[in-house]
C-alpha cells in the first residue's frame, strides 16, 4: 500500500480510506467513518455526505461510483462487516436511510438506488447486475435476498467443465453477465424475514411480503399482501 493514497484523518477512528491515483473520494467533514476499510480504484468515485455514519464496513470499488446521502447509516454487525463490492456499477442511497445488511454486490454495470428513510436489516443481501430500485419508507427485515440476476450463467456440463478447468482456481467468477431482469420495490413496503425478491419482480407501493415468501417475475399491485401458503401433510402420528 502506498502511504500517499491514505486519507489520514480516518485512521484515528480505526479506518483505512485508500484513494488510488485517478480515484475521487469526497467525504464530508461531518461524516463519521469508523472501524471500516474503503478502497477506491482508479477512475472510481465515492461521495459520503453530511452527518453520515459508516461503521464496520468494507467498501471496494473497482469500477463505478457510490453516493451516500445526508444522515444515512451503513453499519455492519459486531463480528461481521457490511461488505459493499462494486466491480462495475453505480449505487446511490438517499438521505436518512440505514443499511445493516450483510452484502451489496454490483457487477456488469448494475445500477442500485435506495430511497429515503428505508431500513434494510442484518443478514440481507442485494445483488445487482442490471437494475434494482428500492423506494422510500420501506422496512426490509432480516435475511432477505434482493437479486436481479441468476448470479451465474447456465452452461451445459461440457462447457462448465471447460470453463472450470481454464479458470482454475478462479472458476467461480463470471466473465459475462448472466440472465437478469430489473427489480423494483415501491414506497412504504414491508418485506418479512427470509423473503426472496428475485429478478423481474415489481412490488407496488404499500405491499406486504410475508415471512419466507419467494417471488420471481411477479408484478404485485399497490397495497397487496403476499404470503407463501404451503400445504401441511401429516406423515405419522
Amino acid at each position: 500500500m502506498i502511504l500517499s493514497e491514505l486519507i489520514y484523518r480516518h485512521i484515528f477512528r480505526g479506518s483505512i480510506v485508500r484513494k488510488m491515483c485517478g480515484a475521487t473520494i469526497r467525504i464530508s467533514d461531518k461524516a463519521i467513518i469508523r472501524n471500516s476499510r474503503i478502497v477506491a480504484s482508479p477512475g472510481t468515485n465515492i461521495i459520503i455526505k453530511d452527518k453520515c455514519i459508516v461503521d464496520n464496513v468494507e467498501m471496494y470499488l473497482n469500477k463505478g461510483s457510490v453516493i451516500i446521502g445526508d444522515n444515512s447509516i451503513l453499519s455492519g454487525r459486531k463480528n461481521e462487516k457490511l461488505k459493499i463490492i462494486v466491480n462495475n456499477g453505480m449505487m446511490e442511497m438517499a438521505d436518512h436511510s440505514k443499511l445493516s445488511c450483510r452484502r451489496i454486490w454490483l457487477r456488469f454495470g448494475g445500477c442500485l438506488s435506495i430511497g429515503r428513510y428505508t431500513n434494510i436489516n442484518e443478514g440481507s443481501e442485494i445483488r445487482c447486475d442490471e437494475c434494482v430500485e428500492i423506494g422510500s419508507y420501506n422496512q426490509i427485515s432480516y435475511n432477505v435476498r434482493i437479486w436481479d440476476t441468476n448470479t451465474h450463467s447456465i452452461l451445459d456440463a461440457a462447457e462448465r467443465r471447460r470453463v472450470t478447468e481454464d479458470r482454475f482456481p478462479y472458476f467461480g467468477y463470471e466473465s459475462e453477465r448472466p440472465a437478469t431482469a430489473p427489480v423494483k420495490i415501491g414506497d412504504d413496503c414491508w418485506i418479512g424475514e427470509n423473503a426472496a425478491i428475485l429478478k423481474g419482480t415489481e412490488l407496488g407501493n404499500g405491499s406486504v411480503v410475508g415471512f419466507g415468501t419467494f417471488l420471481t417475475n411477479k408484478k404485485i399491485p399497490d397495497g397487496a399482501k403476499v404470503v407463501n401458503e404451503r400445504p401441511v401433510r401429516v406423515v405419522s402420528k
